[in-house]
């Protein structure tokens, strides 16, 4: 068992290694970049920092009801970006990723309290957003 955070990104529940999980703060003023890819909703200065806001709705293919509230900061390797998510429900241990899923940004899924969550891989959503901007 392994420590996650746990959120919901539109109707699904996802976790993310508490290790990749620097803060979580409201999603604030964004601002769009002209020529970015889709998924990028553009920067936010975050306490002096500028960091890329990705909508990871998007990202995974999810259809967003509402806008995002809130700007989790993730980083991997050195690589720093917000991701808009709905909420945080709770930071606490899950067992790891025993189910397969279809989409190669997760590192798989897992079972808690009867829900599936979508465990996501961090350093392959950085590789992937690297990707999509050559």
């Amino acid at each position: 068992m392994s420590v996650y955070v746990r959120l919901r990104v539109a109707s699904e529940a996802y976790a993310i290694p508490v290790e990749h999980v620097t803060q979580v703060a409201p999603i604030g003023e964004v601002t769009a970049v002209p020529g970015s890819s889709a998924t990028m909703l553009g920067v936010r200065n975050l306490r002096g920092q500028i960091l890329p806001v990705i909508d990871l709705a998007l990202l995974l293919g999810i259809p967003r009801t509402a806008p995002p509230a809130h700007l989790l900061v993730a980083e991997a390797g050195g690589r720093q970006a917000g991701f808009a998510i709905d909420e945080v429900s709770e930071v606490g241990g899950l067992e790891d990723p025993t189910e397969e899923t279809a989409s190669d940004l997760l590192m798989g899924a897992a079972l808690a309290g009867g829900d599936l969550i979508g465990v996501i891989d961090v350093p392959r959503v950085f590789d992937s957003l690297e990707e999509t901007k050559r």
